[in-house]
């Protein structure tokens, strides 16, 4: 009889992969990241399989909610008997980990990889855990000037009011962002301590600035090919030009996913008043990620 590969062998045969997760700042180059990866021949990577607040968060309070369960019952109606046995404290991390696993093998469906991943940017947040249940496992982390993610995302995610204060309104939203953008950067900085030979951190001006050289270091990181055919047709598939069927990097279309493609735009959209403020609030990421201030 032809032995045919069931869903367990073929997880199993995926958790030998190199796994790996993009993460980073909304609005900071992790989807642009994501699709280069995925255009190598050896590499599936995916986006967004929202790991941390569909699988994650909601497993946690399911197994905490049963094991107060069983121990309600355990201590009253079952006392004489014993009652039944709660969850163990890594039951949630199998779960965790097979579900995981089990999109993974949806998402490299037909394709034969060497690398498999996925992004999503609360990835940085999560990867501390994924490591724990994937030992192997590798994150890239992506980083941007806060100037022109807060810049980007104003244009993508605010939707202006009648009679709004547009000065007001801008200060007001970054200063609800500061926070995150603030534990982000600091959660990938205390990552690459932590894990330095697991962890890559790509920032969106070196991915402008010179393509082919980041592309190469993290294919090389991933240990998939990096020849230079394979670096130039992901950085010429995934340019900026081409992801928006022809319009040149620079030239803005406000509320659209690939909105400029630029550095430094956020001069178009804050004043030096709130630069100065992100300047105040964040001021120890310029210097450690190259940014001007």
């Amino acid at each position: 009889m032809e032995h045919r590969s069931t869903v367990q062998d073929e997880i199993a045969e995926i958790a030998r992969k190199q796994l790996f997760f993009i993460g980073g700042a909304p609005r900071s180059g992790t989807t642009w990241v994501q699709q280069i990866l995925n255009f190598h021949p050896e590499v599936s990577c995916g986006g967004e399989g929202l790991f941390q607040k569909h699988l994650a968060e909601p497993l946690d309070a399911l197994m905490t909610g049963r094991r107060a369960a069983l121990e309600t019952k355990n201590a009253g109606l079952f006392r004489h008997t014993g009652g039944y046995p709660v969850p163990e404290p890594g039951d949630v991390e199998f779960l965790l980990g097979s579900a995981i696993l089990l999109a993974l093998r949806l998402q490299c469906a037909g394709k034969t990889c060497h690398a498999i991943g996925e992004k999503t940017p609360e990835n940085v947040f999560l990867f501390s855990r994924l490591k724990q249940i994937f030992p192997g496992a590798k994150l890239i982390a992506v980083a941007r000037d806060p100037r022109d993610v807060l810049t980007s995302a104003w244009h993508f995610f605010h939707k202006p009011a009648m009679d709004q204060d547009e000065t007001a309104a801008k200060v007001a939203f970054i200063r609800l962002a500061i926070p995150s953008l603030d534990l982000g950067a600091r959660t990938i900085v205390e990552l690459g301590r932590l894990h330095p030979a697991d962890v890559m951190t790509v920032t969106y001006e070196a991915l402008c600035r010179t393509p082919e050289l980041v592309v190469s270091n993290m294919f090389r990181f991933l240990k998939v090919s990096d020849k230079s055919d394979i670096v130039a047709d992901c950085v010429a598939r995934t340019s900026f030009q081409t992801q928006t069927g022809g319009r040149p990097a620079g030239v803005e279309q406000n509320g659209a996913f690939f909105r400029k493609g630029v550095t430094g735009d956020w001069r178009s959209t804050l004043t030096p008043a709130m630069s100065d403020l992100v300047s105040r609030e964040l001021g120890w990421v310029f210097p450690h990620f190259g940014w001007r201030v």
